[in-house]
């Protein structure tokens, strides 16, 4: 592996690396409609046999991502993601997640409203 390494140039590195990120975003997509599809067959389970289908999928009144938009509003200067996790949480928006933390940053991360102030490292409004 050392010796192929060697003999590419830094901009054919730079570009095997893009290669493997865009992999990577797009096996990430196509993890998260896999689980929400799971999620609704899970649903229709429960609702057809009268049981939960084994875990609480909670029903809240807004998506995370229009709760999320909702608590950055009102933080015009951002927040980090443990502050944005708090906050959601504090509004009343539940989850049965046992890395809630995670299913926020992933929402951040694919929305088009949010983006990252890469100089405060804070989460905003696009």
């Amino acid at each position: 592996m050392a010796e192929a390494t060697e003999q590419l140039s830094v901009a054919e590195i730079h570009q095997l690396l893009r290669q493997q990120q865009s992999k990577v975003s797009a096996l990430q997509k196509r993890r998260e409609k896999l689980a929400e599809q799971l999620a609704d067959v899970e649903q229709q389970i429960a609702e057809l046999t009268g049981e939960d289908g084994g875990g609480t999928r909670f029903r809240n009144e807004k998506s995370l991502e229009e709760v999320i938009i909702d608590v950055l509003g009102k933080n015009k200067k951002g927040l980090g993601l443990a502050e944005l996790t708090d906050a959601i949480l504090k509004t009343g928006y539940r989850s049965s997640s046992s890395n809630f933390k995670n299913v926020v940053y992933q929402n951040v991360y694919k929305s088009e409203a949010v983006t990252r102030d890469e100089k405060s490292g804070r989460y905003v409004l696009a």
